[in-house]
């Protein structure tokens, strides 16, 4: 029996299973820091610039916590003519990359074409502003996932929070005094557990994070890894949080997102960074505070504590 051949493939001996209709420019996955499942709620992400060239632009809601920008009309324009500068011109560094998308997301409790509010945030998580870098041929967006990037948002005070939950609230302030201090807005938070030597934070295990919000409010889930192990539970969780201050106070209220840190990612699909768990370069590390809250509860922080000079 003569052996049968592969026929070459051609348009005439072929069916479309898929038809791309567009290319994606961007793909951002919004995933919930405590469970790591996709952020519930109503979640707003806006495009604001590329590289530095203005460019808003909502991005499209899918389901799963899903946002897309599509790689057409204006944005895509932009985005060739900034690969042609970035190969003309290489950058220094990655935060000057031409082609870096910068977006700006936080939660709505109500629709509103007009951007933020801070009345209207309903602070089940913290807003966040990160810079992407596509991957892209040519000036154009590769057609695989490499544009697709998992983004980790962290519990604002509203959160809610499972019966016996073990937490921390509390609110970061500046100023000489507790009367004359005044809210800092985003702020960082990480909790460790001592290791029985000088405070360092360098060394020490890292059981939590926070993110402040335009209030200076925050609020850190404690997980199983903050309870020591045993038969019994302990009576209180020797535990150690450092607080990290953007260096100068710049939160105008008419434009609260205005002075959140740029968090650049680079091209990333997953990283320290885009989890929320990367101090921001310009930052000041302030503490260390001790304290030994019950577990099972939300222990409010003293606001003596938390006051930074």
């Amino acid at each position: 029996m003569d052996a049968v051949l592969p026929q070459r493939l051609r348009e005439e001996n072929t069916v479309e299973v898929s038809h791309v209709q567009h290319r994606l420019a961007l793909g951002v996955e919004w995933l919930d820091a405590v469970s790591g499942l996709p952020a519930e709620g109503r979640w707003v992400s806006e495009l604001q610039a590329i590289g530095a060239r203005p460019c808003v632009q909502r991005t499209e809601p899918h389901p799963r916590g899903r946002h897309a920008l599509r790689a057409a009309g204006r944005l895509a324009r932009l985005l060739e003519r900034a690969a042609k500068d970035k190969v003309a011109v290489p950058p220094p560094s990655a935060e000057a990359d031409p082609t870096n998308f910068v977006l700006r997301a936080w939660g709505e409790a109500t629709p509103r074409a007009e951007g933020y509010a801070t009345g209207n945030d309903p602070r089940r998580y913290v807003p966040r502003r990160l810079s992407f870098t596509p991957v892209q041929a040519a000036g154009v967006p590769t057609a695989q996932r490499d544009n697709i990037r998992a983004v980790r948002l962290w519990p604002g005070t509203a959160y809610p929070l499972a019966a016996h939950t073990s937490a921390l609230r509390g609110r970061v302030r500046r100023g000489p005094s507790l009367p004359a201090s005044h809210p800092v807005a985003w702020a960082r938070i990480v909790v460790t557990r001592p290791n029985g030597g000088p405070p360092d934070f360098a060394t020490e295990t890292q059981l939590a994070w926070g993110h402040g919000d335009d209030r200076g409010e925050f609020l850190v889930v404690l997980g199983p890894e903050a309870v020591p192990g045993g038969a019994a539970l302990p009576a209180t969780l020797p535990l150690r949080v450092w607080v990290f201050l953007p260096p100068a106070d710049s939160f105008d209220p008419q434009d609260p997102l205005a002075s959140l840190p740029l968090e650049v990612s680079g091209t990333a699909a997953t990283s320290a960074l885009l989890d929320g768990r990367q101090v921001p370069a310009t930052y000041v590390q302030r503490g260390p505070i001790d304290i030994a809250p019950p577990p099972g509860k939300v222990f409010t922080m003293n606001d003596s504590d938390l006051r930074f000079t």
